[in-house]
């Protein structure tokens, strides 16, 4: 009999279509198979943060009414309220239940003039 399971995937915390990917872990080189989102596109709410040579980006999810923080290697310019595109974000649980997310990569999303 199968016992019951509380954790849910992330496709099921962001509302988000995911796939799998092989990803080669920065700590011990090895590879390992996770839960990603492709691309991601949410708006800033105007806060990053710089931690261990990375940046911590403070987005929402208007579509899914969900805010968060996404750690990115790179840097860029935004404003409150600036389109943003992520590629490649996984995420986990953290011990006080709130997660943590972190993509390949993050872009401004360029709108239509």
């Amino acid at each position: 009999m199968a016992k019951t399971n509380w954790n849910k995937t992330l496709g099921e915390v962001l509302n988000q279509q995911t796939q799998q990917k092989v990803m080669v872990s920065e700590k011990t080189g090895k590879e390992y198979t996770t839960e990603v989102v492709p691309s991601l596109n949410v708006l800033s709410i105007g806060s990053l943060e710089e931690v261990d040579g990375k940046f911590k980006y403070a987005v929402v999810d208007t579509a899914n009414d969900l805010e968060y923080i996404i750690k990115a290697p790179n840097k860029v310019e935004l404003k409150f309220g600036t389109q943003l595109q992520f590629k490649y974000v996984r995420g986990g649980v953290t011990t006080n239940g709130m997660g943590w997310f972190a993509a390949d990569s993050v872009a401004v999303v360029q709108r239509n003039a």
